[in-house]
């Protein structure tokens, strides 16, 4: 058996061969470090990957120095509250992986604390993501992404049902163009089987009209692969938060976790920026800043790199889809591509259709920012699917586009999940690198991080657990007795705030006082949609800073979009 020195000089020249410039490289364990200078952001990719490549490596440290790295803050401490509090079991990350292991855990006799640095649940990855259940088709086979992926799939009928959000089924069609890649729709068939999805169904032109109207001529056939799945992810997000809490565990929002206290290799307490916390059992769910708890507990054996993707979204109006939709050359690109599914043209559940999203490699973790260059790579390259898959329809126009959004998602340099108990900290578990199909993937995730603590510290079970969540109904939902009723009972149903998605003042006063309550602007559209729809907020938007303002009681200059100090208004005229 090779030694650990030699092969870290045969990486360190691969990398100078691939890069043309020198870094020192260690192993231990499987673990690869790579440190030193290199003169570009792309160069320290490029070693991360090759580096990550490889069988022989179980995962990177890229400690690499280059022009432009972003260096880590941690942020100031705020009060100390929380100290002398104690709980069995504290989640680092209120991402929808962090709520739904908080929520599957409260299945347990378990005092669980969960800590959310932002000032709402899910404004990492979890917000900025596709609400998209990818079929396990497009993860790579063998990897633990894959295994999730296609385990946690079919979870989600279930899922969804108990926590009453809107789910459904749309499926994956890829259609042939011509006799070619007609001749190639039977791999796409055996691909998926291979990959533990259901049997696709293979369309001959008739069922395809059933399935997707308005298709050309040329088109004759067809692959559905029909588990694909579109999910409302905002109410998702309430939903796992309002269980959790509702079955006794703890939320703390604006609580980001500056250090990890240890004692003989095992977790005794987590410092944060509200006190102190004691505790046994740490859930590592940090997302982009994962390798961050990671090296607070004295385990970091990874390094999160941040992709980046955008997304463009149409107005309601336009809705050429009704299926996540694909001709077989971009259903082939995203099967080839190493480290993206290349984006595709999906529908929402509440009846937008999205471009996206692009992948791009960033330094910076907190990068959301769109451009135009993504909104116009975006649409040059699938509103030409469009006009040409579906030439009766309405020809894309970018003057319906009325948003556009971005997301880094979690990367390691070995492209997969990290779902495991600490090898060196005892008390330490780390569900890390949950990027694409996270979300998918997530009900599978869950469980395996329940064995884990099941098998280590043998809880009883709860049985006072109730899985069900029953949400709110939308005023828009509701026939014109329903809502007439619902006024009489309360006035402020009748007062319409936003007119584009048709949201009352009732439902925005709810958004503001619920189990996990909005605080922002950007929080009552994640609860309510208003401020989603055609003129994203430029109607309702003043409107809601007044009810925002009286119903928080803080001056309407005081109130923000997002969090921090991005303030609606910057101060009284008169």
């Amino acid at each position: 058996m090779r030694s650990d020195r030699a092969l870290a000089r045969e990486i360190q020249g691969e990398i100078e061969k691939t890069t043309g410039e020198k870094v020192a490289v260690s192993m231990s364990d499987g673990i690869a470090g790579l440190r030193g200078h290199l003169t570009s952001h792309q160069a320290a990719l490029e070693a991360g990957h090759l580096v990550g490549s490889l069988d022989k490596v179980r995962e990177v440290v890229n400690d690499i120095v280059f022009p432009g790295k972003m260096r880590f803050k941690s942020p100031p401490g705020v009060s100390e509250e929380l100290t002398g509090r104690e709980f069995d079991v504290v989640i680092v990350g209120g991402g929808v992986i962090g709520l739904a292991v908080a929520r599957e855990l409260s299945q347990f006799n378990l005092s669980i604390a969960l800590f959310e640095r932002h000032n709402d649940v899910g404004m990492d990855q979890t917000t900025h993501s596709n609400a998209m259940i990818h079929p396990a088709i497009q993860a790579k086979h063998g990897t633990l992404r894959w295994e999730m992926n296609y385990k946690g799939n079919p979870m989600w009928d279930d899922t969804a049902r108990q926590l009453d959000v809107d789910f459904k089924r749309v499926g994956t069609l890829i259609v042939a163009e011509n006799a070619g890649e007609e001749a190639l729709l039977p791999y796409a068939v055996n691909a998926a089987i291979k990959h533990n999805d259901p049997e696709p169904k293979l369309l001959d032109r008739d069922d395809l009209d059933r399935v997707e109207p308005g298709l050309a001529p040329n088109i004759r056939k067809g692959v559905l692969v029909w588990n694909t799945g579109i999910i409302n992810v905002f109410e998702l997000l309430i939903a796992y938060a309002e269980n959790a809490l509702s079955n006794g565990v703890s939320i703390f929002l604006d609580t980001a976790v500056t250090g990890v206290q240890t004692e003989d290799f095992s977790i005794k307490a987590v410092d944060t920026t509200r006190g102190t916390v004691k505790t046994g059992l740490l859930i590592n769910a940090a997302g982009l800043y994962a390798d961050r708890i990671a090296e607070y507990a004295g385990d970091r054996f990874f390094s999160i790199h941040p992709r980046k993707g955008e997304t463009i979204i149409f107005d309601k109006s336009y809705q050429p889809v009704r299926t996540v939709f694909a001709p077989v050359s971009i259903a082939a690109e995203s099967q080839e591509s190493k480290y993206t599914k290349g984006g595709g043209i999906i529908p929402t559940t509440d009846g937008n259709l999205q471009f996206g999203p692009t992948a791009m490699e960033v330094c910076d973790r907190e990068d959301v920012s769109t451009t135009a260059e993504g909104c116009d790579y975006l649409f040059d390259k699938f509103a030409p699917v469009l006009e040409r898959l579906k030439p009766g329809y309405e020809r894309p126009d970018k003057g319906k586009i009325i948003a556009r959004f971005a997301g880094c998602r979690a990367a390691t340099y070995k492209e997969d999940f990290i779902i495991e108990p600490s090898r060196k900290v005892r008390g330490l578990v780390h569900v890390a690198g949950i990027q694409s199909p996270g979300l998918a993937s997530a009900p599978a995730i869950v469980e395996r991080v329940r064995e884990i603590i099941r098998g280590e510290r043998h809880p009883a079970v709860n049985d006072k657990f109730n899985p069900v969540r029953k949400r709110q109904v939308r005023f828009s939902e509701l026939d014109l007795k329903q809502q007439d009723e619902l006024i009489r009972a309360n006035p402020l149903c009748g007062h319409i705030v936003c007119r584009c998605e048709n949201v009352s003042e009732a439902e925005v006063v709810r958004a503001l006082h619920g189990d996990v309550p909005a605080r922002s602007l950007d929080g009552v559209k994640r609860r309510t949609r208003a401020g989603q729809g055609r003129c994203q907020g430029g109607f309702c938007t003043p409107r809601i800073v007044e009810i925002a303002s009286r119903e928080m009681n803080i001056g309407k200059e005081h109130v923000v979009k997002s969090e921090g100090k991005s303030y609606v208004l910057s101060g009284r005229t008169k």
